[in-house]
């Protein structure tokens, strides 16, 4: 059996927190969100190595956007709210690569 039967696809849901480390230096301009959410379609062999590989798509993708983590001004911690086996052709649409922020928890 080849390496790809083997391999799934994996939706996983990904909450991302948000630890700000320095003060905004104008609040009415500068937004320091407290988290986000989005979500990754990831081939994987197991859950675990899907969310491994889920987080690393959304922080290399929110490096890329924005430097908060990169440089030292706030600390992300990432969750997996959701891990599930799904279709292989979700696999060819592109990464949804957005993330939906938000500025107060509940």
């Amino acid at each position: 059996m080849s390496l790809i039967g083997l391999m799934r696809c994996y939706y996983v849901f990904v909450h991302g927190k948000l630890e700000w480390l320095v003060p905004a230096t104008n609040p009415e301009e500068t937004s320091q969100p407290r988290g986000f959410y989005c979500h990754r379609h990831v081939l994987a062999a197991d859950e675990e190595a899907a969310v491994r590989k889920a987080f690393k798509r959304v922080r290399s993708n929110l490096d890329r956007g924005c430097t908060w983590v990169t440089s030292g001004r706030a600390i992300l911690s990432l969750e997996a709210d959701e891990v599930s086996e799904d279709a292989f052709h979700k696999l060819l649409k592109p990464d949804m690569r957005g993330h939906v922020f938000y500025d107060v928890e509940d």
